[in-house]
């Protein structure tokens, strides 16, 4: 199942509802479709991975190098909902070290709130 993205805004957040595998297959989705948000303006974001069934190396990767692409540009970005063989996967390569990932929507709503306010 290819990967999928849709955006939302949640006060003044961007979440990106994830769906599918994110594979090599899909090069670079997710990086291409935050910098186009990035160019018109948004800079804090929520990265849903409620409906991402597979993650490979290279999705990780993508997930670190989006990452790093909205820091660049003075944002930031969360992790919701992994399922669980997702969440070991981002504890066991350490990106959980990197993106916080949060239980909860609003809790990550609450906390990149507060970045953007400061």
């Amino acid at each position: 199942m290819a990967l999928s993205i849709s955006s939302r805004d949640v006060s003044g957040i961007t979440v990106l509802d994830v769906s599918g595998d994110s594979t090599m297959s899909d090069g670079t989705v997710l990086q291409q479709h935050v910098r186009e948000l990035l160019d018109q303006g948004s800079r804090f974001f929520i990265l849903n991975l409620q409906n991402v069934r597979y993650l490979d190396s290279f999705g990780l990767g993508q997930i670190v190098a989006t990452y790093q692409n909205v820091r660049g540009q003075k944002g930031d970005m969360k992790i919701i909902n992994p399922n669980s063989k997702n969440r070991d996967l981002l504890r066991y390569t350490r990106i959980d070290t990197v993106v916080q990932v949060l239980p909860s929507e609003a809790e990550a709503v609450q906390e990149l709130q507060k970045l953007a306010t400061s």
